[in-house]
């Protein structure tokens, strides 16, 4: 079953306020593929290709456990319509699923753009990028795009990620082509209230 399925339809009147989107966001990740490109230095050619073909569903190697975008994660979103700014801090991400202690509950903050379609000002387009540093001491830089749209109370879409990460042992390499679903569920309180 599609996470996408939200049926609420905001109404004309959200377009009109320039602050609607800002707020707190229990954000929930489906990653649906993930590739990558296999690490230079380490290892021999056979450990590289399956560390390279690592999947979402297999967890070969621990790779997707460490990105934020796989799993549950707490979002402030700050979104400045006139220019399109949009400021997003992962809060922590102890509510993840899998392995909460891969990203170590730390907080990173990323910038990006969200514009509105000119024939819908609830469609969305997020671009952004920015650096994380993993529990392990991996740091990660990436770039996330997503098609957003704006329930009233919730973002949900689709999404996809890249990355070029490097090990504190010295291995590096790239994610690729990884791409999903999310849907962004907008907090009222301090609990943590994935409306599911």
């Amino acid at each position: 079953m599609s996470i996408l399925v939200l049926a609420l339809i905001a109404c004309d009147a959200d377009c009109e306020d320039p602050a609607r989107i800002n707020g707190t966001y229990a954000a929930f990740h489906v990653m649906q593929n993930v590739s990558g490109v296999a690490p230079e230095g380490g290892g021999d050619t056979a450990e590289a290709d399956a560390k390279a073909r690592s999947t979402v569903e297999g967890y070969d190697d621990g790779l997707a456990y460490s990105l934020f975008t796989n799993g549950w994660s707490r979002w402030a979103v700050t979104w400045a319509q006139a220019t399109g700014s949009v400021n997003i801090t992962m809060m922590d991400a102890r509510e993840r699923m899998g392995d909460p202690a891969a990203v170590d509950g730390q907080a990173f903050t990323w910038d990006g753009q969200l514009t509105e379609a000119s024939d819908n000002c609830n469609a969305l387009a997020l671009v952004g990028q920015g650096q994380f540093t993993s529990s392990a001491g991996t740091i990660h830089n990436f770039k996330y795009t997503s098609d957003l749209s704006w329930q009233g109370d919730a973002l949900a879409g689709t999404f996809t990620y890249s990355e070029g990460y490097s090990s504190a042992d010295g291995d590096a390499g790239a994610i690729e082509g990884a791409a999903g679903e999310v849907v962004l569920v907008l907090q009222s309180g301090a609990e943590f209230d994935t409306g599911f």
